[in-house]
């Protein structure tokens, strides 16, 4: 917890105070305050967006511990709102924005971001922190940041980028880059796509009908170990060359993780408005 504790001097104090609220996860082979460190991440990264006090914004892909959620939510204030978006992955999301204590100001809505149940100009701005690589093709990626350009007519976007600049990057990436393949091979479904460069997603945006405001690249300099991926996930892949293949990278990634620790590799962030 060294390196959270050290960070969190980055954040003001009431968002400090949140993030101590966060419940441990015990969740091994995870450190127990990865979630606080993948909050942590996330207002560094919120941070670039200039949010005010009081903006109503949509959140696509809140996720199953609301990592981005929470401190979207502390950023709004009181008297804004996150309406958070996720076709299906709750588990401990109430539980989560509860002990957090912003759970007043976010409204949890069940939905496939591809069909938005909002009104045009709904809401102030549509974001989506570490989402994209959920969106399983290029084709559901425009067809969403299109529907996100519709209900808010300022979008933000930001993803991590295929970039490494010191060892634990590297090996974060090493295992990272692991997961579509691993993930297609045994259901035939393509998710955890890997991450995109950032002018790729630029012109996914234009696709979508957007026009690129500003883009940064941004340096976190946080642990990431959400890209570990259990050996056995491996051994369930079924053509035995695919599986061979799979496991020998498996063991160079996990190999470079134990040496050098995962780190968050940068991260793409990008404004953009509707045309």
């Amino acid at each position: 917890m060294d390196r959270f504790n050290s960070h969190l001097k980055e954040v003001d104090r009431s968002a400090s105070a949140l993030l101590l609220r966060v419940p441990l996860q015990n969740t091994p082979p995870l450190a127990p305050d990865w979630l606080r460190c993948e909050m942590l991440e996330r207002f560094r990264v919120i941070r670039e967006a200039h949010l005010q006090p009081g903006v109503r914004l949509l959140e696509v892909g809140a996720g199953s511990h609301a990592i981005a959620t929470v401190p979207l939510a502390h950023e709004v204030g009181p008297r804004g709102l996150v309406v958070a978006v996720e076709r299906a992955r709750w588990t401990l999301f109430r539980e989560i924005v509860g002990a957090a204590g912003v759970g007043d100001r976010i409204v949890p809505v069940a939905s496939d971001a591809r069909w938005l149940p909002f009104r045009p100009d709904a809401l102030d701005l549509a974001v989506c922190i570490h989402g994209i690589r959920s969106l399983q093709s290029e084709k559901v990626m425009v067809r969403v940041f299109g529907e996100m350009l519709r209900v808010a007519r300022r979008v933000c976007l930001a993803e991590s980028l295929p970039l490494a600049r010191n060892e634990a990057q590297r090996a974060h990436l090493a295992m990272y880059d692991l997961r579509e393949e691993v993930f297609e091979a045994i259901t035939g479904r393509r998710d955890d796509l890997r991450y995109l460069p950032l002018d790729q997603l630029e012109r996914l945006v234009e696709r979508a009908g957007g026009v690129i405001e500003s883009t940064k690249t941004v340096d976190v300099d946080l642990p990431h170990a959400l890209a570990f991926l259990p050996r056995s996930y491996v051994e369930r892949v079924p053509d035995s060359r695919t599986r061979g293949d799979l496991l020998r990278r498996w063991e160079e990634a996990r190999s470079l993780g134990e040496r050098y620790g995962t780190d968050h590799p940068p991260v793409g962030f990008l404004i953009a408005t509707r045309e």
